[in-house]
Formats: structure tokens, C-alpha cells, sequence
């Protein structure tokens, strides 16, 4: 069963969902803080792009005002140890413009500001979504404003990832993974076991 989208009068505004009115039947969607905060009061029609999560026990709605954000969620949840709960919290503490931002310069800093983000979780992110994240959900717009600066820090940023994921602490890894200078252009590799040297000093 797929529902793309439910467009009725919303009935009740709880902390983290809504129910939105439909001919005679209430939909109880969970919802981000960001969604929350731009809803017209109740009473009001309100259109709802949503996501349906099916487990062997439960059925959940997950409703988004906006495709966009809709995208990313589906996205988080391609990583590994990453539920619709963590997801929708984690689109509650970012935007989704702000998130994939983090994402796309590896920044884990902003990432572990998220409750429920441990380090790992947020090298996994990293790993695993950046690449889809620059060619699948943001928008035209957005990569040429994050563009030029996505290009400076790629490899360091892919560098203090994969050693997030081998276990390290961020700061262990922003200490380690040494500053390209000008004139100087090290690949992943090269950051990777410049690093790891580094920390075995």
C-alpha cells in the first residue's frame, strides 16, 4: 500500500505528530519539529507528503510538508542503524538544508550535536551518504552554493570519516588528518596513512 500524500483538515497538533482529518477518518502522522512549526493553526486543510513504515507488528505514518524533506528521510534511513525514530529526530535538530550540508562537508561535528548521534552513527552518515546526497537529493542551487567549498575539503573530510568509522573519536581524527596547503593535493590514501602514522607517533 502506498500513500504519497494525505490532504484533509488538521485536527490535533501533538508534540512530535498530527492527525489530520480525511472524509471521516483521522491519520495520525509523526512528524520532525521543523514540519510542526510551519502548520497552519488546526482547523485549517493542509496537504501532507508521507511515508508509510511497515513492521511485522505496527503501521506508521511519517508526514513531511515539503518532498524535499521527504527525500532525505528515506535517504537516513538507507543507513545502517538508522530508523524512522532517529531519522525523523534527526530532521528535528537540522534542517534539511542544514543536514546536508554537514553531510556533504563531512562536518560530524554538527552531526553529533544530534541526541542519538554517536560518533559512529554520524562517520556512517558521512560514508554512506555523501556521494548520494550531491548526486540524487540536493537541488541544483544547493551544490552550486556548497560547490567550491566541497572541493577544497573532500579528501580530508572522507579521510576523518573513514577513520570515524575505524573506531577513532573526532578529535583524534581532526587532529590526525593533516590540512592540504596550497600547491598540495593528497588523496584519501595519502591523508588516510598520514593519519594513521600520525596517531601511532
Amino acid at each position: 500500500m502506498l500513500i504519497e500524500f494525505i490532504q484533509g483538515e488538521l485536527q490535533i497538533k501533538g508534540p512530535n505528530y498530527i492527525v489530520i482529518q480525511v472524509g471521516g477518518i483521522g491519520y495520525r502522522l509523526f512528524t520532525s519539529s521543523f514540519t510542526l512549526a510551519k502548520l497552519p493553526p488546526v482547523k485549517e486543510e493542509v496537504t501532507v507528503f508521507t511515508y508509510l513504515h511497515v513492521r511485522e507488528d505496527e503501521l506508521s505514518l511519517y508526514g513531511f510538508l515539503s518532498n524535499e524533506e521527504k527525500k532525505i528521510f528515506v535517504t537516513l534511513l538507507q543507513v545502517s542503524g538508522i530508523g524512522p525514530k532517529l531519522a525523523l529526530a534527526i530532521l528535528s535538530h537540522l534542517s534539511g538544508s542544514e543536514l546536508c550540508r554537514a553531510i556533504v562537508h563531512g562536518d560530524t561535528q554538527t552531526l553529533l550535536t544530534i541526541p542519538g548521534v554517536g560518533k559512529k552513527t554520524a562517520g556512517r552518515i558521512v560514508l554512506e551518504l555523501k556521494d548520494k546526497l550531491q548526486k540524487e537529493v540536493l537541488p541544483e542551487e544547493e551544490l552550486s552554493e556548497i560547490g567550491s567549498v566541497t572541493m577544497n575539503t573532500d579528501a580530508r573530510s572522507e579521510a576523518i570519516s573513514a577513520l570515524l568509522a575505524l573506531g577513532y573519536s573526532v578529535a583524534e581524527a581532526q587532529k590526525a588528518v593533516p590540512v592540504s596547503k596550497e600547491g598540495q593535493d593528497y588523496s584519501v590514501e595519502d591523508l588516510i596513512r598520514m593519519a594513521l602514522k600520525q596517531i601511532g607517533k
